[in-house]
């Protein structure tokens, strides 16, 4: 009996360590130049290039993929104002892909006293060059944060060849938005909100003054859902579709 309970004893004694001994000896191995990173692809950059979010991201060849934060990564690059979202893909052994979907640039507006380039949700992108966007200012005072965030999420609302028709959207201090386009056409844009529909709206009745062939001098934008044109000879009238 005592040999048989020795035995029994050793053989539990073996059955619980080899489990340990087993995951002892693989979190080991995740720690060797196995899982050293090998291979980093970058996708998405526009504006930015491969190597300059592959060194906001902090990896290299000594990053080890199995123990990578990917977390940590995505909150790094982040913090980039050029970068709006972020994912990190592990591919063990030695593989990272880094996706991104950068910000774009939408208008120019002055930011204390420096001319800076603005993202459609407001964000000032840094070391753009402010050529050829449309102008976001206050038509009284110094323009807030609130306005330029709301002005710029209108104009990234609306289609590009409608967007490129505006050189300016003002704020007013009511909040209301007033948007100067090409050939002397003023919009009187409303709230913020309803961007969408208010983009729609707008290329629905430039098109129309296109195709009828008269000459707008104002768009009213405030209730999209019936937008109101007035000529150049004064009348004011609702477009249809």
């Amino acid at each position: 009996m005592p040999r048989d309970h020795a035995a029994r004893w050793a053989k539990t004694v073996a059955l619980v360590a080899l489990p340990v001994l087993l995951l002892a000896g693989f979190a080991a191995a995740t720690y060797t130049p196995l899982f050293r990173l090998r291979d980093i692809r970058v996708e998405g950059t526009m504006s930015l290039r491969p190597r300059e979010v592959v060194a906001r991201a902090g990896i290299g060849s000594g990053t080890n993929v199995f123990h990578l934060d990917a977390g940590s990564i995505v909150t790094a690059l982040e913090a980039d104002p050029w970068i709006r979202s972020a994912t990190v893909e592990r591919h063990l052994p030695g593989s990272v892909v880094i996706t991104v979907q950068e910000r774009t640039p939408i208008a120019q507006a002055l930011v204390g006293t420096n001319a800076t380039v603005i993202a459609g949700d407001g964000i000032v992108l840094p070391g753009a060059a402010t050529a050829g966007l449309p102008e976001i200012r206050a038509s009284v005072g110094e323009l807030t944060n609130d306005d330029r965030t709301a002005a710029a999420g209108a104009l990234d609302a609306m289609p590009p060849v409608v967007r490129a028709r505006v050189s300016a959207v003002i704020a007013e201090p009511t909040g209301a938005l007033v948007m100067d386009l090409a050939g002397g056409l003023t919009v009187h844009y409303g709230g913020a909100g309803d961007q969408f529909a208010k983009a729609a709206a707008l290329r629905s009745v430039l098109a129309w003054g296109a195709r009828e062939h008269v000459a707008l001098a104002d768009i009213d934008l405030t209730v999209p859902e019936a937008p109101s044109a007035t000529l150049q000879s004064g009348e004011t009238i609702t477009p249809s579709a």
